[in-house]
């Protein structure tokens, strides 16, 4: 039984370390890098390493893990499926390309491949703790969520938050329209975009999202859910705040709508915002079923596609229309 881990950057050493503490030893573990300074100090320390997987044989190959950069991600999935990995981890982005997206979707299913994409929030218990409190203080349905932040990348960072409020709102977009700004400012590689600007996605329900990035700001990220009478705020140091007005207003003026709706902090929130790597691991070992599906988290992938090709044609995009534009992002 074999793990092969493909990129051995901030994410893929973290995979690396907890694979040696937890599942396997240095002979099952196989690391794949571009980085010959990065192998060699791998070598060093006893490990199987090599620069590209075609030196790799098939003998025994379990496990696959996908942590390299964006635009490499499906074509190496591949690869690894023809090395014998019928389960398999892959980081987001899931891909930068919609038809290749959609071959290797036909390829996993014809050939019963498990593959579980590591978006950060479902392997948290935000989203439980999010509609406990929709039912303990009444806050309703939502009817949207602003997300917004500096130079995080609608895909680098803005990935694992539409996945997290599409699971909010209970939807999928319907349209897209989008002003970007296309950098690149990616410290990862000098060819990879940093997709900052404005997004605005309507989803099927009516709800909406919109997002605001700045490439001139450092921000964090912050989310607000937006209720009839309430917020929730997932602040940039990742506490959940829960604002309310007061319902003796509310009563008052017989719940409607008014600018003068002062939010009042009513709790903070408790979650579990624990390191995931440990999470997406044990999916990959132990579950029958994908935390994140490839079907989940091309959602993700079609909303930064669909802003993209929004930008360049200057037009409104029907979310179930999108087409591939050629930029190449983390």
């Amino acid at each position: 039984m074999n793990f092969i881990l493909v990129g051995h950057g901030s994410i893929g050493s973290k995979y690396k370390d907890f694979i040696l503490k937890n599942y396997t030893n240095k002979d099952n573990l196989i690391i794949v890098d571009k980085n010959q300074l990065l192998l060699e100090k791998l070598r060093e320390e006893k490990l199987n390493c090599f620069e590209n997987l075609n030196q790799i044989g098939t003998k025994d190959n379990t496990f696959g893990i996908v942590a390299n950069w964006g635009p490499d991600h499906i074509k190496t999935a591949n690869q690894l499926i023809d090395l014998g990995c019928k389960r398999m981890i892959i980081e987001k982005p899931l891909s930068t390309r919609k038809d290749d997206l959609e071959i290797f979707k036909k390829r996993c299913l014809k050939e019963n491949i498990f593959v579980t994409i590591h978006h950060h929030w479902p392997y948290t218990n935000i989203l439980e703790v999010i509609k406990n409190a929709e039912f303990e203080y009444t806050l309703g349905e939502p009817k949207g969520i602003r997300i917004s932040g500096g130079a995080v990348c609608l895909s680098t960072n803005g990935t694992h938050y539409f996945d997290l409020s599409c699971d909010i709102l209970r939807s999928t977009p319907k349209n897209i329209f989008a002003e970007l700004e296309l950098d690149y400012i990616n410290p990862r590689d000098k060819n990879l975009l940093n997709i900052g600007g404005m997004a605005s996605y309507k989803m099927k329900n009516s709800n909406f999202i919109n997002v605001s990035f700045s490439n001139e700001n450092s921000q964090s990220i912050r989310l607000e859910i937006v209720y009839r009478n309430s917020i929730i705020e997932l602040t940039t140091d990742l506490n959940l705040k829960l604002y309310q007005r007061d319902m003796k207003d509310v009563k008052k003026y017989d719940d409607k709508i008014t600018r003068y709706g002062d939010l009042h902090l009513k709790n903070v929130l408790q979650f579990k915002d624990n390191a995931t790597v440990r999470n997406v691991l044990e999916n990959l070992v132990s579950d029958d079923l994908p935390k994140v599906s490839i079907d989940k988290a091309e959602i993700s992938t079609l909303m930064v596609l669909g802003a993209i090709q929004s930008h360049l044609q200057g037009i409104r995009v029907d979310y179930d229309n999108i087409t591939d534009t050629g930029l190449m992002f983390s």
